[in-house]
């Protein structure tokens, strides 16, 4: 296939490598041989997988800014930011409280989809069949509390059941309005709004289209390229997929920062489309951007907040592979799939 390059600075070029962190190590613990099944994608399954898929797919049905209040987080402060981040199953807001400055703001987030906590954590407590655990070890000003999402219905073969998490991060380190110093009280708060969110049965839904996706859908277009397996990864936005002849590679759908206008990482051409293209010790990760620009800045934010590069997103997808040759097949692959 077709390529040219044009290559920018290592300095501007590194600049990525935080938000390849996640692709680089994405493929470890790639599913196994697929069994016998009905095909999903094309693709016969097994029960295990069909399980593991249904339970991701549930939590891709749960809108986190339908979760998270945004008039219940403005009673900590004046939020001047708000809406999806990252991989898009995690909704954040930023604010500014009472007796703090833009310097030092709040962030607050809603994530939901984990395959388990992210972080050790203590004894668990449940009610109403779900149970809570909160972070261990958390720095002063900040608090996770991680909560277990609803269980899907039907047969799961041994898959459990996905978690979510509530975070609260005093920029100040613990010396802003936290409730008589007790740094989870904001936490506690937006967990039980949660909770009743999770439990209604009407929860808004995101308008951006990535998030209506399932990566593993990529499979689909992978005529060119065998896959003898694939599954969803530790989050929901993710699929990890073995290739052929045993080679691993994944697809991640996210909100990644606004790709700049001049310098940036390397852009490649194949077969008439561009990608930006970076490589690392393990892996060759192909990038495109489907979509418009997505900003979380609040109008009703102060002037100096109200244009925050950090809060411009855009809708990503990435593929990578130990392999460029795979990695090229499954950017266009997914280019196909996902590109609107």
């Amino acid at each position: 296939m077709g390529r040219s390059a044009t290559v920018v600075s290592p300095l501007v070029a590194a600049l990525f490598v935080v938000l390849l962190v996640s692709c680089s190590g994405a493929v470890e613990g790639s599913p196994g041989v697929v069994g016998v099944g009905e095909p999903i994608y094309g693709r016969p399954v097994s029960e295990h997988t069909r399980a593991e898929l249904a339970v991701a797919a549930a939590a891709r049905d749960i809108a986190p800014c339908g979760l998270l209040d945004e008039d219940l987080v403005g009673s900590f402060g004046q939020v001047t930011a708000f809406g999806l981040v990252g991989d898009l199953s995690t909704c954040h807001a930023e604010l500014v409280p009472p007796r703090g400055t833009p310097a030092n703001p709040v962030w607050v987030e809603v994530s939901v989809g984990e395959r388990e906590p992210t972080e050790r954590t203590g004894a668990g407590t449940a009610t109403a069949g779900i149970e809570v655990r909160p972070a261990a070890g958390a720095l002063p000003g900040t608090c996770t509390l991680y909560f277990s999402l609803p269980p899907v219905p039907g047969p799961q073969d041994g898959v459990g059941g996905r978690w979510g998490h509530v975070s609260y991060l005093d920029g100040a380190g613990g010396t802003g309005d936290s409730a008589a110093g007790d740094d989870c009280a904001e936490a506690r708060t937006v967990l039980g709004s949660v909770t009743d969110r999770l439990r209604s049965p009407a929860r808004t839904a995101t308008d951006l289209p990535l998030a209506q996706q399932d990566p593993c859908r990529v499979v689909e277009k992978m005529s060119e390229r065998g896959v003898e397996a694939f599954a969803p990864g530790s989050r929901p936005y993710e699929c990890l997929l073995t290739l052929r002849g045993g080679a691993d590679a994944s697809v991640q759908l996210a909100l990644s920062p606004e790709p700049p206008r001049t310098g940036g990482p390397e852009t490649v051409e194949l077969d008439g489309k561009s990608f930006t293209f970076f490589r690392d010790a393990l892996s060759c990760h192909y990038y495109f951007y489907p979509g418009a620009v997505f900003d979380t800045n609040l109008p009703s934010s102060p002037a100096s907040e109200r244009d925050k590069r950090s809060n411009r997103l855009t809708a990503s997808v990435a593929a990578s592979a130990p392999s460029c040759d795979d990695a090229e097949t499954l950017v266009l692959a997914s280019a196909e799939m996902f590109d609107y």
